[in-house]
């Protein structure tokens, strides 16, 4: 028997916060943000076993 588990969190830019480093982290990448015009840098970050990014076509 499988067992699956998701967890949904909003992130806020009101709060600080951004998405792009927050996809950057939990895939252990290195994404830019043309918002705030600088790298989210999370390649050194161990642990992640398999990732995937999904954008919209446009």
């Amino acid at each position: 028997m499988a067992l699956f588990h998701l967890s949904v969190t909003q992130t806020k830019r009101s709060a600080g916060q951004s998405a792009i480093a927050s996809a950057a982290y939990r895939a252990g990448e290195r994404l830019y943000s043309e918002y705030y015009g600088e790298y989210s840098d999370y390649t050194r970050k161990g642990g992640v076993i398999c990732s995937d990014i999904l954008l919209p076509s446009h």
